[in-house]
C-alpha cells in the first residue's frame, strides 16, 4: 500500500512537470508563430503543428486519471490553445473585406493575432485552473473551511478489548451498555461508537465492548447527553 502511494506521488509529480513544461513550449511556438513572418505551408510550420498536438496529447493523458471535472476543463484549455495556433493558419486564406448579415468588415492579420492571443490565454487559464484541481485542491479552499466529521472523529483512537485489556481481569470489566441510564440503553441503537474515558485517554468504544469498571462515558456538561458516533448521522 505504501509503495503504491509512493508510487502514484511520483507519477503525480512527473506528470506536473509535464504539463508545466508543455505549457512553455507551447507559449514559444505560440510567440514565435506571432511574431514571425511564416509561410503556412512550409514544413516548419507542419513540423510546429505536429509538435503542438504531441504536446496537447501529453496534457490531456496529465488529466486523465484525475476526475471528470479537471479533464473536461483541461479540455476546453486544450481546444482554445490549439485554435490559438492553428486559427492564424486557417484565417490566412481569410484576410481582407468580409461581407456578413448585412455587415461590412476587414480581416487583418493584427486581428487574426488579436484573436489567437485571447485564445492561448484563456486556454493557459484554462489548464492552470485544472492544474490546481487535479493535484492542489487545497489552494481554493476557504481559510475557515468547516472540518468534516470524519476528521473530528479521527482523533479519538478505537477501543480495542481484544487488544488493550490482555493484563486486565475478567472481574475488573463492565459492559459498557452498565454504565448508561435505562433511556440511554433505549437509545443505544442510533450509535456506532461512545466516547468514553479510560486509563487517562479517551477512545471511540463500540456500543458493545467492554471496559473497565473506572470509565467514564464523556457527556455534555450543559444536557449530561452520552457524545457518540453514530450510525445514521451526528448524535449527541
Amino acid at each position: 500500500m505504501t509503495y503504491g502511494k509512493t508510487l502514484l506521488g511520483i507519477n503525480s509529480k512527473y506528470f506536473l512537470k509535464s504539463t508545466i513544461a508543455s505549457l512553455l513550449l507551447l507559449s514559444f511556438i505560440h510567440i514565435y508563430v506571432s511574431i514571425t513572418t511564416i509561410d503556412f505551408n512550409s514544413t516548419i510550420f507542419e513540423f510546429l503543428h505536429i509538435i503542438t498536438i504531441l504536446v496537447l496529447i501529453i496534457i490531456f493523458l496529465s488529466f486523465l486519471l484525475k476526475g471528470i471535472v479537471p479533464l473536461a476543463t483541461s479540455c476546453v484549455g486544450i481546444v482554445l490553445l490549439y485554435g490559438s495556433i492553428a486559427i492564424p493558419y486557417i484565417e490566412s486564406n481569410s484576410q481582407g473585406a468580409f461581407y456578413y448579415k448585412a455587415s461590412i468588415g476587414n480581416l487583418s492579420f493584427e486581428a487574426i493575432n488579436h484573436g489567437s492571443h485571447g485564445y492561448f490565454l484563456l486556454g493557459i487559464a484554462m489548464v492552470v485552473f485544472s492544474m490546481i484541481i487535479a493535484y492542489k485542491p487545497s489552494i481554493l479552499y476557504t481559510k475557515n473551511r468547516p472540518i468534516s466529521a470524519e476528521n473530528i472523529w479521527d482523533k479519538y483512537p478505537k477501543w480495542n478489548e481484544k487488544l488493550q485489556l490482555e493484563s486486565t481481569s475478567a472481574e475488573s470489566l463492565i459492559g459498557l451498555p452498565f454504565l448508561m441510564n435505562d433511556t440511554e440503553k433505549y437509545l443505544l441503537w442510533r450509535y456506532e461508537s461512545i466516547l468514553v474515558f479510560i486509563y487517562g485517554t479517551i477512545y471511540q468504544v463500540p456500543i458493545y465492548s467492554y471496559v473497565p469498571v473506572n470509565s467514564k462515558i464523556l457527556r455534555e456538561s450543559e444536557t449530561g447527553k452520552i457524545i457518540g458516533v453514530s450510525k445514521y448521522g451526528y448524535f449527541t
